[in-house]
This record gives structure tokens, C-alpha cells and sequence, in this order.
């Protein structure tokens, strides 16, 4: 398996997005209630995550190239090359983040604008990290079944980042921290839901799909079917992850153990298809 840089690479750019976007979230959401203390404390813990998640997926990225050094070549093709927006989007992404992180380890205070503007980035960088696939010549990669997969993976990862960060400040107001961790529970939810559900158009159109004008696989179906037993555990453990995580938040108190063990069973199932993505090639 060669593509694990890949593999770590993209995982690690959507936890860093998912997690600026629900950090931009609680910000907008709690503006009324929260002062600038509050923000801060809230915000900092998963702003520092998404950078470093954020950085080490970009350094990881390198080790996919023969010769690193060519990937200042690969911005010279923005106008036709994914790829290329892809690494511009990611820089800006990043830049931005950092900038708000910056500020508000210096200054105390966070400012929600550049959170808001880092999201909007990382939500373009996902779709041009998409796109690389989408348009690739790969018959198992060509559907928007890899739109739906990379943008869930951000969300169910983010969503999981904001209840563990929740959890931490029990000085939080508890009716308003209990509605931010069910809307996080409610996302992630939905997030499952919709990528069990889109799987059966998915499959349809692995049946159907033309391989004249593709490189690889030749053979779709037998290609997916090869990696089944992986692709249907991860299914079950993410199913089973996201229950677990969203019965951490039955009780008065978010429930730290479940939502422990929801949250790595969440991940792990996220490891697993990201796998088998890479492996249907």
C-alpha cells in the first residue's frame, strides 16, 4: 500500500477543517451569551488541534511526491490543474488559521471574522481535494460519492472535536452547551446517515459505468468487491460510533467514557474507508 501518505494526508487536512468549522460555529452561536474570556477558553484547544492537524497533513502530502521540491511547480497550473487549486486553497486555508491562531495566543481574544474566513477556505479546499479524484481517471473515484465522503469524513470528525471540547468546560452555561453538543450530535448523525444512504446510487453506478474511457480498474465492481469485508466493517463501527457518541449526550453531564469510545470508534471507521478509497484504484 503506497498511498498512505495520502491516506494520513487527507484525514488530517478534514479533522482540521471539520474542527475550524464547528470552533467558527460555537463562536457565531454563543456571541450573545459567551464574553471574550469565554470565547477564548472555548475556542484556542481545537484552533491549535486544526493548525497542527493542518500542518502535519500538509508535511505529510510531501511524501507522496517522487521529488517534493516539484510541488512549488504544481501552483503554476491553477487555471486548469485541481491539484494545483488544491495546494493554493490549503496554503490559504492554513495561513489564515494560523493568523487567528496567532492572535489570539497573543491577544487573548479570537477574532470569529478570520475563523469565518479560514472555514470558507477550508470548505473550497475540500471540494478542490474532491475534485483531484472526481476527475481523475479512476472509474471508482469518477461519482459525487467523493464529495459526500470527504465532506462527511470533516464533519463527523469536527462534530466529535466540538463535543470533546464541550465536555472540557463544565464552566459553560449548561442549557446552552447542551443545545451546541446536540446540534454537533445531530450533524453527525445526519452526516452517517447521508453516506449510508447515497452508497446504493453509488453502487448503481459502479454497475453501469463505462470502461472506455478510464484507466483503472478495469474491472469497478471486482475491484470494490475486494475490499468488502473492510469497507462493511468500517460501516459498522462508524454506525455503531456515532450511537455510542450520541448516547454520551443522554445524560445531565456529556458522558466522557462513551463519548471516548464513540469518538475512536469514529475515527478507526474513518481510517478504514479512507483505506478502501485508496485501495479501489
Amino acid at each position: 500500500m503506497q498511498e498512505w501518505p495520502l491516506i494520513i494526508f487527507t484525514l488530517l487536512i478534514q479533522l482540521s477543517v471539520g474542527s475550524t468549522i464547528f470552533t467558527t460555529f460555537t463562536l457565531i452561536y454563543g456571541a450573545d451569551n459567551l464574553n471574550t474570556q469565554e470565547k477564548w477558553r472555548v475556542a484556542i484547544p481545537a484552533m491549535l488541534l486544526a493548525f497542527v492537524a493542518g500542518a502535519l497533513g500538509l508535511m505529510t502530502s510531501t511524501a507522496h511526491l517522487g521529488y517534493p521540491l516539484n510541488a512549488f511547480h504544481a501552483l503554476s497550473h491553477i487555471g486548469s490543474s485541481w491539484l494545483s487549486r488544491e495546494i493554493v486553497f490549503a496554503s490559504l486555508y492554513l495561513g489564515m488559521l494560523g493568523l487567528a491562531t496567532l492572535i489570539a495566543l497573543v491577544s487573548k481574544r479570537v477574532v470569529t471574522a478570520l475563523m469565518l474566513i479560514a472555514s470558507l477556505l477550508g470548505v473550497i479546499d475540500l471540494f478542490c481535494m474532491s475534485a483531484i479524484y472526481v476527475h481523475s481517471s479512476v472509474a471508482t473515484w469518477m461519482h459525487f460519492n467523493t464529495y459526500v465522503m470527504f465532506y462527511a469524513t470533516a464533519l463527523s470528525l469536527g462534530a466529535i472535536v466540538a463535543v470533546w471540547r464541550i465536555s472540557r468546560c463544565p464552566w459553560l452555561p449548561w442549557q446552552q452547551a447542551r443545545r451546541l453538543a446536540v446540534v454537533c450530535g445531530g450533524i453527525l448523525i445526519a452526516a452517517t446517515l447521508v453516506r449510508l444512504l447515497e452508497q446504493p446510487l453509488y453502487l448503481t453506478y459502479l454497475h453501469n459505468v463505462s470502461t472506455d474511457a478510464v484507466t483503472f480498474p478495469h474491472q469497478p465492481l471486482i475491484a470494490f468487491a475486494q475490499s468488502g469485508t473492510t469497507r462493511l466493517i468500517a460501516w459498522i463501527i462508524l454506525t455503531v460510533g456515532t450511537a455510542v457518541t450520541t448516547c454520551s449526550l443522554q445524560t445531565h453531564r456529556i458522558g466522557r467514557g462513551l463519548l471516548v469510545t464513540g469518538g475512536i470508534l469514529v475515527v478507526l471507521a474513518e481510517i478504514m474507508l479512507r483505506f478502501s478509497f485508496f485501495t479501489i484504484n
